[in-house]
């Protein structure tokens, strides 16, 4: 019995150090809320941006928990610091340093220690490099490519994307307007004039011409709740395909393909400035009445190819603009 006292005394007092009991104002309900965890960080690197001192360092690091007013301390192992949270120093001098960043938020507190053995060096090696991804995932043409500048022992850039475009930031973001295969060249320079150079092909498709309706939610004023309601969808004047009707409260949810009859995408895209995607909202009234035309929401194509052919959704309304009636549209292609 002792023992068992014993437990559960370890266990209130682990609920008094790690959680605390508030009232619920309306059920008047007490309970335990745990508090959350402190900022913890997970990792700290650094890229040296040049070759010969005077040395140039950048810091990064990557935490969680960071909710609350957070604060970064960096101490770079020569006198200084700084509160940037991923900030630049420049060792003038060869030395062995150490550097320390420090977390804090109204939680807690956490740090961590990084070396730097380059700056005991003379001189580094340039090494040239960088990664890539585009926009939304989709190399479609025009697509949007976001290069990251890894390289080290350099501070001064030179990019051919090899569409005839050149460019200087350390990390820019090209459009490559036309499909093909294209090599982009990174030519990274120390300020003693030493470069080094590094390569890779990217690949552009061509523009899709078929786009897929992967779901549309559809919402529309309370006043039509609990008619049966449908949508036809025309690519310009063509007619394509309607879901099903449906009733209900809003929004009303039509998936592909269990939700769409004849047809659930638009073919022969062009991405034009004419082109629509029509979607016309209906009331049915039954097997032997008409419908009863509701309003019309329309896509341009062209949207699509500026916005780099996303696969997240569209929020369209119809125009003039309407209270609560909109769609809620994801494409794929």
């Amino acid at each position: 019995m002792i023992l068992k006292y014993c437990k559960l005394i370890i266990f209130v007092l682990i609920l008094v150090l790690f959680t605390r009991c508030e009232k619920d104002p309306f059920r008047g309900w007490d309970f335990f809320i745990e508090s959350p965890p402190p900022p913890k960080i997970k990792e700290l690197y650094y890229v040296v941006k040049n070759c010969i001192p005077p040395y140039p360092v950048t810091f990064y690091q990557t935490s969680e928990n960071l909710i609350g007013n957070v604060t970064y301390t960096w101490y770079f192992g020569d006198g200084t610091s700084s509160n940037e949270i991923n900030p630049t120093h420049i060792y003038p001098v060869t030395g062995t340093y150490k550097v320390k960043l420090i977390i804090r938020n109204e939680i807690g507190v956490d740090s961590a220690s990084i070396d730097v053995p380059e700056l005991n060096l003379n001189s580094i090696p340039i090494i040239s490099n960088f990664t890539y991804r585009h926009y939304n995932n989709n190399n479609y043409a025009p697509t949007k490519v976001i290069f990251t500048n890894k390289s080290s022992g350099s501070n001064i850039f030179a990019w051919d994307f090899g569409d005839g475009q050149q460019d200087n930031d350390d990390e820019p973001t090209h459009i490559f307007q036309q499909q093909g295969t294209y090599t982009v060249q990174l030519r990274s320079y120390c300020t003693d004039g030493s470069y080094s150079d590094y390569q890779q092909q990217i690949f552009v498709s061509p523009k899709p011409q078929r786009v897929f309706i992967d779901a549309i939610n559809l919402m529309l004023p309370k006043s039509y709740k609990g008619n049966s309601i449908y949508i036809e969808m025309y690519h310009n004047t063509t007619y394509i395909g309607k879901t099903k009707v449906k009733s209900g409260s809003f929004p009303i949810k039509f998936n592909h393909p269990a939700d769409f009859i004849d047809g659930y995408f638009f073919d022969y895209v062009q991405f034009t400035s004419n082109e629509i995607f029509k979607f016309v909202i209906l009331k049915d009234n039954g097997a032997n009445a008409q419908p009863t035309f509701i309003n019309e929401i329309a896509l341009a194509s062209v949207d699509i190819k500026n916005n780099f052919y996303p696969r997240i959704y569209y929020t369209i309304r119809p125009i003039p603009p309407i209270d609560d009636m909109f769609i809620d549209l994801y494409l794929s292609y």
